[in-house]
């Protein structure tokens, strides 16, 4: 399983982070260009969240096999799955760039609760406010970058800093998950490091 994981998600991972790399020849990493956006950051953006959906899902399914991936499942459903098995990511740190410590997911925590009509559901533990905020601004950018008639203009949060925060949540989700699986399976290969990021 770690060698099919390796080949079809974390070398991907490195290709986008090879992409990431190239663009600080045009912007310096740093907090001064937090705000930062451009076509590049876009398409990086897009990809990377992307990404972290599919890979979500995946380690959903490997931590729990009876759990089954249809058109409605969302970072809801295939989060609470990846957090049963890593309750911990919400604490977890990485350091990007030698220089800033990040915590992607930062209050990232989901709760089942049973509804009005009997139904298990699941919901953000302390309410809205703890939505993630990178995440929230990649559905905004998704779904409506630009309003040509309200004149929105979502397009802005394509920014270096939820990139930046974006690339260390797929990171952390794709090393913590090797981290496991090289365990269990134990496994003694070798696999490349990141070249921006380390798990603290």
């Amino acid at each position: 399983m770690i060698e099919q994981f390796i080949k079809s998600y974390w070398e991907y991972y490195l290709e986008l982070e090879s992409q990431l790399i190239e663009t600080k020849r045009y912007v310096e990493f740093g907090i001064k260009n937090n705000q930062t956006y451009s076509v590049e950051y876009l398409k990086l953006y897009q990809a990377v969240c992307s990404e972290i959906d599919v890979v979500g899902k995946e380690i959903a399914q490997t931590v729990n096999p009876n759990f089954k991936v249809d058109d409605h499942t969302n970072i809801f459903k295939w989060g609470f799955q990846v957090q049963q098995q890593f309750g911990f990511i919400k604490d977890t740190c990485v350091l990007f760039n030698d220089e800033i410590t990040l915590q992607p997911f930062e209050n990232w925590e989901y709760e089942q609760y049973t509804d009005s009509s009997n139904r298990t559901r699941l919901r953000i533990v302390g309410g809205i406010k703890n939505v993630i905020k990178w995440w929230k601004n990649y559905n905004k950018v998704k779904h409506q970058r630009i309003g040509l008639v309200k004149g929105t203009k979502n397009y802005i949060l394509a920014n270096q800093e939820n990139l930046v925060l974006a690339f260390a949540a797929l990171f952390l989700l794709e090393k913590l998950f090797l981290e496991w699986r090289i365990v269990e399976e134990q496994y003694n290969g070798s696999i490349d490091e990141s070249r921006l990021f380390i798990k603290q």
